[in-house]
């Protein structure tokens, strides 16, 4: 990838600390083709956090609601039937977004506790922050703990013609929500894009807007890794 392509994109790994992802996560980073880590707090160990924070990488953190959603934790898992569960759970009751404040401030609190300070950014596993009841407690914890960078993109997602359903989702859910965003003074990215969303990476790399573009990767699945280390 030229220099120019590589500049245009911010290249963040997902998923530090949970179904070995760190080995793969720390060797791209030291070769410098990944600019943004999201750690899971409640999977990480200290000296795996120890190791991330000698790499001078960007830390985020990347809350999530396994617990809560009783799913989230296998690599890879049917859109549909996670999407019917979460649609249950909220609508019965479990998960609600007083529960959701309180389990994102404990993870707050854990990685601070973990890392000796704040994170840099804010994300969510599974983008559970972009729904909007969520996505008002998301921004409420960014600006109350003073992080400035978070996940949205503020021009949008990118979503090829034969894009995947969960990011047609996620862009409807971002027309609903950016108001909320527009209101506040955080910093995100110009777009957003999930590697695992592009049928083909080097066609889409061919045709790319201006701007700042936040490239979502889980480098535990071999053909993401794969991608990273030939394209950056």
């Amino acid at each position: 990838m030229t220099k120019s392509i590589r500049e245009s994109f911010v290249v963040a790994a997902d998923d530090y600390g949970i179904r070995q992802t760190a080995e793969p996560i720390l060797r791209l980073v030291h070769e410098g083709k990944v600019d943004r880590v999201a750690v899971l707090i409640h999977y990480v160990s200290a000296e795996q956090a120890a190791a991330l924070l000698a790499t001078g990488v960007k830390i985020d953190l990347h809350l999530e609601l396994i617990r809560l959603l009783k799913s989230g934790e296998k690599v890879r898992d049917n859109i549909l039937a996670r999407g019917i569960r979460f649609v249950f759970r909220y609508f019965s009751g479990q998960v609600t977004q007083r529960k959701v404040e309180r389990e994102w401030r404990e993870q707050v609190e854990r990685f601070r506790e973990l890392f000796g300070r704040l994170p840099d950014g804010l994300n969510s596993h599974e983008h559970v922050h972009s729904f909007p009841v969520f996505f008002r407690t998301f921004l409420k914890l960014a600006e109350e703990y003073n992080i400035a960078h978070i996940r949205f993109g503020k021009r949008g997602t990118l979503i090829p013609l034969h894009g995947a359903f969960i990011g047609r989702v996620l862009s409807f859910f971002w027309k609903q929500t950016y108001a909320l965003y527009a209101k506040t003074h955080l910093v995100t990215s110009d777009y957003l894009v999930s590697l695992d969303w592009l049928p083909d990476f080097k066609v889409f790399s061919e045709h790319l807007p201006e701007g700042s573009i936040e490239l979502v990767v889980h480098l535990e699945r071999e053909e993401e890794y794969r991608t990273v280390l030939e394209y950056f």
